[in-house]
């Protein structure tokens, strides 16, 4: 038994359909253990809603039979397979002892933009832009034209497929877990809209219609209205009808006796995922989702998949993170991007460095809790599996290993503060006026040097001891601000805009902030009380300024583009990094601290392990300063190949560029 959970997210074309076991023996072998749970891409919803039953032999759709019916793997070319040969797959997998899910996108063009055969037929289910713009996916909340729900379609004949092929649950993989387009965007059909008059009880008169379909004026005039005038109603409608969507499908699956996992949003954080695409995660985990896949695709993004220019190392740490407590008790499977011969990357060849990274970081971030730290994460799902050689699967588990190994006793640095109200609070205050939110200061405060890789529920304060930094004061309520204000389980860094509220409230705590109320102020107080530190700064843009900006920022972006954000001053935004990376009790980078950052655990009183990271595309030395007499440095990566000796309480050593080294010092 190892301390983690593997997955494998694999095609049909990682089998071999022309041997007996179809290579289950030969896979099961290379990859020297058996998965966790191994999700089939059978990428359309044509594969279940063309399934004909299993009374006769038939072939499957061609884009069933590989993703996107690309026409050739590492190992072998695709085969076209049958429903009789997947069945017997299944069976095989499950022989030993492999939970099977079925998976697939909302996607139904494929190779040639050959539209599938079921889903070509039911053009009124496609997601549809604010002109009346039909896209190539399906929108599962929609209605057929007969007015019944597609879902309870989709329902019964999941079901149906579920049980014929015998898989032990499923995986709703893109589209099926969030709109593929953000709701600035989609879907503003006559549908879509429909429910939403309904959910808000409003009526549509004059130039905002309810039925335009056709004129795309019209369709535009009413969807800018809608974003403009009632966006957090469209959000709210949006996060309450995916949740009742799989409500649908938890209760049925689970009836059945089988799991359903669930991705993410496009790689979003809570807050981010609600005004984006409309998806709640702590309404989801209510619904008895058995886990979220969270779709942690760092690597790929890094070595530039798609031609993309993004490197999203800290913002999905910090996505990981808040996603964990926001649903504290919802087990979270990271995507591990390893490759997608498809899609046309490969970070296992041709950035180890930057995969090796992401494992080490994503599975060492953590919640505090009363009864101590837990990782944030229960294990990693390689995306995708099929023609991986042994070495590289030994390299990729490896190091699966190493990320995993160990159970910390608690962490050397602050810890972040979350709040569930603040979230929700956050997003009002985005709306109006493009206001920094929890995880855009986490990022900022990390990018920085601020050493934050766990997180504290707020109501968890008064069991709590260490530092802590809590951003958006301003966002809690009264009774957390209170809790806020009362900790003095040690040192606490306060960030925010001042309120009458939060003045008052802090004075009663015997906390002086002189500060103008509207201004942000970082604040550090010490554990007997005692305030250490104060800096404020104006809002420069002013907030009637960005008022009126707000409704002229195009929020129709893909997920790979950054939000817009109100300006806050980098000086001040420096200085709250510099408070907040003060008395932490974390190494502290004594050269080449623009790229070097630390995770520092505690495994027993006097050994502490350290996940260096390198920022920078070259090697970086990292020379750190731990506080404390360094008795012994055990490297426990592959690089660098030789002893590091320490100095006192120093060490230096090289770092990979874009890459990781984990050590271990005896004190």
């Amino acid at each position: 038994m190892t301390a983690y959970e593997r997955w494998i997210w694999i095609e049909l074309i990682g089998f071999d359909n022309t041997l007996g076991d179809f290579g289950v023996a030969e896979y099961i072998e290379r990859i020297s253990f058996v998965p966790d749970g191994m999700c089939l891409l059978l990428f359309t919803p044509d594969f279940i809603h063309a399934h004909a039953g299993m009374d006769q032999e038939y072939t499957l759709p061609v884009e069933v039979c590989s993703y996107n019916a690309r026409p050739y793997g590492r190992d072998r070319n695709r085969q076209s397979w049958t429903n009789m040969q997947l069945r017997a797959l299944v069976s095989e997998l499950r022989k030993f002892g492999v939970p099977v899910y079925c998976s697939f996108f909302d996607l139904f063009h494929a190779h040639g933009d050959r539209d599938g055969e079921w889903c070509g037929a039911h053009p009124e289910l496609y997601e549809t832009g604010r002109r009346g713009e039909r896209f190539g996916f399906i929108n599962p909340l929609k209605h057929f034209a007969d007015e019944s729900l597609y879902e309870d379609l989709f329902i019964r004949e999941l079901l149906i497929v579920m049980q014929d092929y015998g898989f032990d649950g499923y995986h709703g993989a893109d589209g099926y877990t969030s709109p593929r387009k953000c709701l600035a965007e989609t879907d503003y059909s006559d549908d879509m809209i429909g429910q939403f008059a309904r959910y808000v009880g409003i009526s549509f008169e004059g130039a905002f219609a309810e039925a335009c379909d056709g004129d795309p004026d019209a369709m535009e005039r009413r969807a800018s209205w809608i974003w403009r005038s009632r966006r957090l109603d469209w959000i709210s409608f949006h996060s309450r009808r995916w949740a009742a969507f799989w409500q649908k499908i938890v209760d049925a699956v689970h009836g059945a006796g089988k799991k359903t996992f669930v991705n993410t949003a496009w790689t979003r954080e809570p807050m981010e995922a609600l005004y984006r695409y409309g998806v709640d995660y702590k309404l989801l985990a209510e619904t008895g989702i058995d886990g979220f896949i969270v779709e942690s695709v760092g690597a790929s993004l890094s070595a530039g998949a798609d031609e993309t220019e993004y490197e999203p190392g800290t913002e999905f740490m910090t996505m990981i993170m808040t996603i964990k407590a926001y649903v504290p008790d919802t087990k979270l499977i990271c995507l591990n991007a390893i490759q997608d011969t498809n899609e046309q990357w490969d970070t296992l060849r041709h950035a180890p460095t930057v995969l090796e990274r992401d494992i080490f970081a994503f599975s060492n971030v953590y919640l505090k809790e009363p009864e101590g730290i837990r990782r944030a994460s229960s294990g990693f799902m390689a995306c995708l599996g099929d023609g991986i050689s042994r070495d590289n699967w030994q390299w990729l588990t490896s190091r699966w290993q190493l990320g995993f190994d160990g159970q910390p006793q608690d962490i050397a640095g602050p810890t972040l503060v979350w709040s569930d109200k603040a979230l929700h609070h956050s997003l009002e205050d985005y709306v109006v006026s493009r206001e920094w939110p929890v995880h855009k200061w986490t990022n900022e405060l990390i990018d920085r040097g601020v050493p934050l890789h766990g997180v504290v529920n707020v109501r968890d304060l008064p069991r709590t001891e260490g530092a802590i930094v809590a951003t958006c004061v301003h966002a809690l309520p009264e009774d957390e601000l209170r809790e806020l204000l009362a900790y003095r389980g040690g040192r606490a860094v306060l960030i925010g805009r001042m309120t009458e509220s939060i003045a008052a409230l802090a004075a009663v705590e015997g906390l002086s902030l002189a500060c103008a109320i509207g201004d942000y102020f970082c604040a550090a107080r010490e554990a007997d009380g005692s305030l250490d530190h104060l800096v404020a700064a104006q809002n420069e843009a002013g907030w009637a300024q960005w008022q009126e900006k707000t409704g002229e920022i195009n929020d129709a972006i893909i997920w790979l583009d950054r939000l817009a954000f109100s300006p806050v001053p980098d000086a001040f935004v420096d200085s709250c990094a510099q408070t907040a990376a003060k008395h932490t009790g974390a190494p502290q980078a004594l050269d080449n601290a623009d790229y070097i950052r630390t995770i520092a655990l505690e495994m027993a009183p006097n050994r502490w392990r350290v996940l260096i990271r390198n920022l920078h595309l070259n090697y970086k030395i990292a020379k750190l300063d731990v506080g404390r007499t360094i008795a012994a440095v055990r490297v426990m990566t592959d690089f660098p190949g030789i002893p590091v000796f320490p100095d006192d309480s120093r060490f230096r050593l090289y770092v990979p560029g874009r890459g990781m080294v984990v050590v271990e010092l005896e004190f």
